[in-house]
Order: C-alpha cells, then sequence, then structure tokens
C-alpha cells in the first residue's frame, strides 16, 4: 500500500519587537536558520512534504504569515522558539487553532526548559526537546502513520489534558551521518546583507562543525540542549563547504559553532584542507572562536584559507568580572589574539557585554576604554540577559512561573520599544545608568573619525546603513544625555 501522505510546514517566527519596531527589522539582519533547515532535511530524505517559512526574514506581518499558513494548509506545524519570539508565537499559535486542526509542534531551547508550561497551556501539542532532528522524524512518522507517541524518545506530548514527557533521547555521536541542511527550501536572497559579518550584497551561508561547547559560562545556555561536544571531521566540512558553493553559488560562510576551530591542531588541519581543496580561492567564510584558541600559527593558515572575519567573545573589561561570569580568558590573552589578527590584515569583530553580575559603572567604563584600546573592525555591546538555559538565568528566576514577558529577553529592548524597563541590572545600578552606558559605549566607539573614514574608505557596509544607523545612534545617545542631566538635577535637588 501506498504510504500516506502528509505535510509539515516549519517555522522560523518573528518576534513582537520586529513586527512593531522598524529599528529593529532595519538593525537586526536575518541568518539562516540552521536547525530548521537541518531538521527539514531529515524530513526530506525520508520523503515527506516539507515548506518552509522565515517570517523574520521575508519580513511579513503575522496576518500575512497565517495567510500562507492557511494556504498550505499542513498536518503539521513545527515552530522553532527561542525566548523572545514566544509573544508572538502565542499570538499565531491562538489564531491557527481558530482556522487549522493540524498538530502543533514546538522546539529548540525554549520549549525545552518550559515543556510542562506550555503544554498544559494548550500552546503546543507536542514540544520536541532538546536534538530535534530524530525525534522530531519519528514523530512526523508517527502521526501519518497514526502510530504510538509514547515509544518516541525526546518528546512531551499532551492527550486528552494529560501531559506525558518521554524519556530523553541520547544525542546524535556522529554529526556527519546528517544529510547537509536543505537550503533549497529557502528564499536565499533574503540573507544577502549581514553587516555584522561586513558582508554587503552576498549571501552568506552558515555550517556547523561542531554542537555544545566545553565551557561553562554562566550567561550560556548551550549545554541546556547539547550535554555534551560533539565534532564533525575537517574532511566532510570541507566537502559540505563545496556542495554549498556548487549547489547555491555561495560564497561567503560562517561558522556557528560556539568556538571554531575547536582547538590549534584542528584548526590548522582544516586550513590546510580547505587550501589543499582550492575552495579557499573562491570563497571567504567567518566565526567565532575564544581568545585562547588561537596562536599566531594557526591565524596564519586561517588568513591563507580565506577567513574573512574573526568574532571574539570578549565579554568585559574587567578581569573580575571575567572571573565571575567564568569565562576563563584573561584581558592579556585578548590583547594579544587581536592584535595578532589584525596584523595579518583579518577582520575583527568584538563583543561585549554590559551589566552581567557585579558590575559597576566603572566596571563598565572600564570596557568601554578596553573596546577602543582594541579598535576591533566592529564591535557590539549588549546588555546582559539572563536567557533561559544559563546558570544566570537559573540564579535569578528560580520561579518560573514570574518570569517578564519574552521580548524582555532582548540585549536591545530599549532600543526597539521606547521601555526603559531592564530585565536585569546589577545591584547598585539602575536601568536608565545601564541603557545609557550601552549607548555611551556604541557613541564613543564609532563616532571616531578614524572609525568613520574606515566605513566609507572601505564600505564595510552600505551607504544606506551606516547613515541610517549614525542617525538612530546619535538621536538615542542625544536622548540619554537630556535624561540623564534631568535625573542628576532632580537626585541633586532632592538631596539639597
Amino acid at each position: 500500500m501506498p504510504k500516506m501522505q502528509i505535510k509539515v510546514l516549519l517555522v522560523n517566527p518573528n518576534s513582537m519587537l520586529v513586527e512593531k519596531s522598524r529599528k529593529l527589522r532595519t538593525f537586526l539582519t536575518p541568518i539562516l536558520p540552521l536547525g530548521v533547515a537541518s531538521i527539514a532535511a531529515v524530513l526530506e530524505k525520508e520523503g515527506i512534504e516539507v515548506k518552509v517559512i522565515d517570517q523574520f526574514a521575508n519580513k511579513i506581518s503575522s496576518h500575512e504569515f497565517l495567510d500562507k499558513v492557511k494556504s498550505y494548509n499542513p498536518d503539521i506545524i513545527g515552530i522553532s522558539c527561542i525566548t523572545p519570539v514566544m509573544g508572538n508565537v502565542r499570538f499565531l499559535i491562538n489564531e491557527i487553532r481558530k482556522f487549522s486542526k493540524a498538530v502543533l509542534l514546538l522546539g529548540n531551547i525554549h520549549p525545552t526548559i518550559f515543556t510542562e508550561e506550555l503544554l498544559r497551556e494548550g500552546l503546543a501539542d507536542i514540544v520536541v526537546r532538546g536534538e530535534g532532528e530524530i525525534s522530531m522524524l519519528e514523530t512526523v512518522l508517527a502521526l501519518r502513520e497514526k502510530g504510538d507517541l509514547s515509544t518516541i524518545k525526546g518528546i512531551s506530548f499532551r492527550n486528552n489534558g494529560i501531559v506525558t514527557h518521554n524519556p530523553d533521547r541520547p544525542l546524535i555521536d556522529d554529526l556527519d551521518t546528517l544529510p547537509y541542511p536543505a537550503w533549497n527550501l529557502f528564499e536565499l536572497d533574503y540573507y544577502k546583507y549581514t553587516p555584522q559579518a561586513l558582508i554587503n550584497n552576498e549571501i552568506g551561508m552558515p555550517i556547523l562543525g561542531s554542537r555544545g561547547c566545553p565551557y561553562r559560562c554562566v550567561f550560556c545556555a548551550q549545554d541546556k540542549v547539547y550535554k555534551k561536544v560533539r565534532y564533525r571531521k575537517n574532511e566532510e566540512i570541507v566537502k559540505e563547504l563545496e556542495y554549498m558553493y556548487n549547489k547555491f553559488n555561495a560564497r561567503y560562510f560562517g561558522f556557528l559553532d560556539a568556538c571554531f576551530p575547536f582547538s590549534i591542531d584542528s584548526g590548522i588541519e582544516f586550513c590546510q584542507l580547505l587550501t589543499k581543496s582550492g575552495l579557499h580561492k573562491k570563497i571567504r567564510w567567518c566565526t567565532e572562536t575564544r581568545v585562547d584558541l588561537v596562536n599566531e600559527d594557526l591565524l596564519v593558515e586561517m588568513k591563507k584559507a580565506g577567513v574573512h572575519l574573526m568574532m571574539f567573545g570578549l565579554e568585559s573589561g574587567n578581569q573580575q568580572v571575567l572571573d565571575r561570569a567564568n569565562k576563563g580568558t584573561t584581558l592579556e590573552q585578548a590583547r594579544k589574539a587581536i592584535k595578532i589578527t589584525k596584523k595579518l590584515k583579518i577582520y575583527t569583530l568584538g563583543l561585549f557585554i554590559l551589566g552581567l553580575p557585579g558590575e559597576t559603572r566603572e566596571t563598565c567604563e572600564e570596557t568601554i576604554k578596553f573596546a577602543k584600546e582594541l579598535d576591533c573592525d566592529v564591535t557590539k555591546f549588549n546588555l546582559a540577559i539572563p536567557y533561559p538555559g544559563s546558570r544566570f538565568f537559573e540564579n535569578i528566576y528560580k520561579d518560573k512561573s514570574v518570569i517578564p514577558a519574552p521580548e524582555k529577553f532582548n540585549p536591545w529592548c530599549d532600543w526597539a520599544d521606547g521601555d526603559s524597563s531592564l530585565i536585569y541590572c546589577p545591584e547598585g545600578m539602575n536601568d536608565i545608568e545601564l541603557i545609557g552606558l550601552q549607548r555611551k559605549a556604541m557613541f564613543e566607539f564609532y563616532v571616531r573619525p578614524k572609525v568613520i573614514i574606515n566605513y566609507l574608505r572601505f564600505r564595510k557596509t552600505n551607504l544606506k546603513g551606516l547613515f541610517y544607523g549614525a542617525y538612530v545612534l546619535l538621536s538615542k545617545y542625544f536622548s540619554y544625555l537630556w535624561k540623564d542631566f534631568f535625573r542628576k538635577l532632580f537626585s541633586l535637588g532632592n538631596h539639597n
């Protein structure tokens, strides 16, 4: 007998903030969702009909999205959920329930942590916990054949009001057994502008060389989904790069690993394999790593192999703050790594966090000063956010029933909606002060003659984005100065 046909829709949703805010729609540029594409590939390999909607990348409203759902009429809808999108996901699901009988599955880190709550609320029929490919495939096959969900590891589900949690699924040991992500299902033209990676009018395609992270920074939630680290073979990574170049004419790639290369030796091996293949003459790539995982020998090989940009998680300019965050690196290691990278003329992106536990105004000022000293080509100053799954979150929200609205889990919340109420502020600091320091950091770093000249001279981003960004940055910074002036004035008056 022929197998029963079933249609699956996979969704990468917007957050409410992105939908409401022109600024965020402008500044937050889309990156191809690797997890969704990997699950789609596993389903396609089994002959299942799959459609993907990336609501954020396509920049469609929720009402336009709902029209697309009606048109496709799927049997199963799988939604990838990080915490900031949950407000919009709740709206979408409530609307979908009105016209569709599709089975609703939620996956990714937020449903993995809040499984019980989401199922009891009725937002999901099934939650795929943790690593999703095999659990999702087995669930779809069981629904197609009207089989027994109770035998599928890694899922929780609701049946007649009763919530059942099946045992956890073991992680995939050999990541190279997975098919390549199903990029054929995406409208790739939507992903041609990634200013953070200094990519303009070229598709930047993601690739993964590992899953998990051996480090345990307090602000990171990696180990909530990936309890152990698994590494792909360098030969297989190079093959996938070749495949994407040949299949999609992709010339820019970004590694989404917590850290890539995994070590100095494996990094040198990867670069030599890439160079030997000849692909290094046709592509450019970027990656994020730690300052204690590079040396000059490795960076020289990376330069030969076509690395375009190195992203470094620098976090803070104060050693005590780094130590409290369990970062495991030093300021001197950061200075050395950035100095060598810049000497080799590799673009650098420095990632900083303001407002980590134990921070003061003085330590934040040290971070701003340190960022200017290192002088990376691109620098980001995020506010510290206790993301669900991190030890940072667990230390603050022991009662999960009292966590703030999902949109608050956003390091640029104030820039999005004008709400100056932050989800977290270190003891002894206030929201206005911390937001002001973020604005000050951006202003002092970017509004420097040599930075402006470099951006104009080398066209590191398009001029429209550059001038719009400058306008928003200046208006936000002077708005902060105005508010801070009155805050100090009233404070002085009260003191007198």
